[in-house]
């Protein structure tokens, strides 16, 4: 009777576009870097894990075929939740975003520039070569779940935990994508090789296979581009602001 009973409430709660969740079991391997995390929370955006589960599956999106599809490269997203303190959590592969690094060579995917810029003069792209990032999808996903390019992230994967900017959008069928800097930092080597500054001048395009979590903190852009020291953000400072700020919104995710 029972069982029967909270399958009729998980009916009713999908009706209304979330769900009561009981949890969500992480990798074994990134259980040390998620202490203090609970995965008790609400299952949100049902069409977007459709359109995930829908591309890896039919190599579509929307009932309409795809030039590059999902099967090669599957976004192996299983959630799709708001936690407390309303962080929305998803897990997936991760693909490579080369956007904004200036000395690799434009290509199908590679842009020059990425969808958030600094709010200094020059309209300058975030360089993927330099800043952990990470890609959300179109079509609604920044609208319905809350987040805003210029958001804080954090980034677990094989027990690192790496802070990171929500910086560019990517297709709507497609999840899971991090910069040159964040596969880098998650110990995932991609650059092949540097030039004598350092920067990036070739790259491996093989991302990560699967078991990424990704935790965005919605409503954190104002305090990542405040000014700091009468400084603005700019590459200077960016990822110590995002060490800082991003430490700083995991304790207290953690620590309730």
């Amino acid at each position: 009777m029972r069982t029967r009973i909270a399958k009729l409430l998980a009916i009713l709660f999908s009706f209304s576009g979330t769900a009561a969740y009981a949890g969500y079991s992480p990798p074994i391997e990134s259980v040390d870097a998620l202490k203090g995390v609970s995965f008790s929370g609400q299952e949100v955006g049902f069409k977007y894990r459709e359109r995930f589960n829908e591309c890896d599956l039919t190599n579509t999106c929307d009932k309409a075929a795809l030039k590059y599809g999902c099967s090669a490269d599957p976004n192996k997203n299983s959630a799709l939740m708001r936690l407390r303190g309303g962080v929305v959590f998803f897990d997936a592969k991760m693909g490579l975003d080369t956007d904004g690094a200036p000395l690799l060579y434009p290509d199908a995917t590679h842009q020059p520039e990425t969808s958030l810029q600094y709010q200094i003069p020059g309209n300058i792209s975030l360089n993927s070569d330099r800043v952990p990032f990470i890609v959300i999808p179109l079509g609604g996903f920044q609208r319905d779940l809350g987040v805003e390019l210029g958001d804080i992230a954090a980034i677990v994967y094989n027990n690192k935990r790496v802070y990171g900017v929500v910086a560019d959008q990517g297709p709507k069928c497609k999840i899971g994508e991090g910069s040159i800097q964040l596969h880098e930092k998650l110990g995932h080597r991609v650059c092949l090789s540097r030039d004598n500054q350092g920067n990036c001048t070739k790259v491996k395009d093989v991302g990560i296979a699967g078991n990424v979590l990704y935790f965005i903190f919605p409503g954190t852009r104002q305090a990542l581009f405040s000014h700091v020291n009468n400084q603005p953000l700019q590459p200077s400072n960016i990822n110590e602001r995002l060490q800082v700020k991003g430490e700083q919104l995991w304790r207290q995710f953690t620590s309730h």
